[in-house]
């Protein structure tokens, strides 16, 4: 996501006012409910600027946080030096070993590449065995750039087709760079046929309620199958 460094500052802006702070809060808690993160050596996938890993670090686990954004990872290390952060390629992870991590994390990462399967193949390497990998997306069925608020807290949905899309408007991250829309099935068995075992899937309310009142964000906890 080297496309993001002229959108850092916009993002690292956002991720303050709390714009992500429904999935960081999704992760945490899974995170903690599977196991002790004190030691855990934890990867942050498409990591931005840095504040899941900064939240994880604080919690004792060992954290690398991974972005291609030269930018984003110059806020992550404002942040905190108990991290260890790389810039590469979350569809890769070329710069790590293999089964070297006891969970692999992407918060709302995965519609900004082309090929989310990648990603979760890279993560399944990069995991021991048994490790546990958790992502949240976008919710596809109501947070699309098909569905529209109707103003009493109900969404229209007008397609549902994955697609490559940009909204309107100018200036902003997604009218410029815009994102992947894909079905909950797509995902879904992507992840399972990149070797994970499902352990549950969740459906994300928003904080604020104020746009609608339906799911903000999909989200998957998954066991690498041995």
């Amino acid at each position: 996501m080297a496309h993001y460094d002229p959108f850092a500052e916009q993002y690292h802006h956002m991720v303050q006012k709390g714009g992500a702070e429904s999935s960081y809060r999704y992760i945490l808690r899974q995170l903690q409910s599977l196991s002790d993160l004190q030691g855990a050596a934890i990867c942050d996938v498409g990591c931005g600027d840095g504040e899941l890993s900064s939240r994880l670090s604080l919690l004792g686990a060992e954290v690398t946080g991974i972005d291609l954004s030269a930018k984003l990872l110059a806020y992550a290390r404002g942040k905190t030096g108990n991290v260890t952060w790389l810039q590469d390629d979350a569809m890769v992870l070329g710069k790590l070993p293999d089964e070297a991590y006891d969970c692999a994390v992407s918060s709302v990462m995965l519609m900004d590449v082309p090929d989310h399967g990648a990603v979760f193949r890279a993560c399944h390497r990069i995991l021991k065995p048994g490790g546990v990998m958790v992502w949240t997306v976008m919710h596809p069925c109501f947070q699309s750039p098909f569905s529209y608020p109707m103003g009493d807290g109900s969404r229209k949905v007008m397609q549902y087709a994955p697609q490559f899309w940009k909204s309107g408007g100018t200036g902003t991250i997604r009218s410029t760079l815009g994102a992947y829309h894909r079905p909950l099935a797509q995902y879904i068995n992507d992840f399972m046929a990149s070797g994970f075992s499902l352990l549950r899937v969740d459906e994300v309310e928003r904080m604020d309620t104020s746009v609608d009142d339906l799911p903000l964000l999909f989200a998957a906890v998954g066991r690498k199958r041995e």
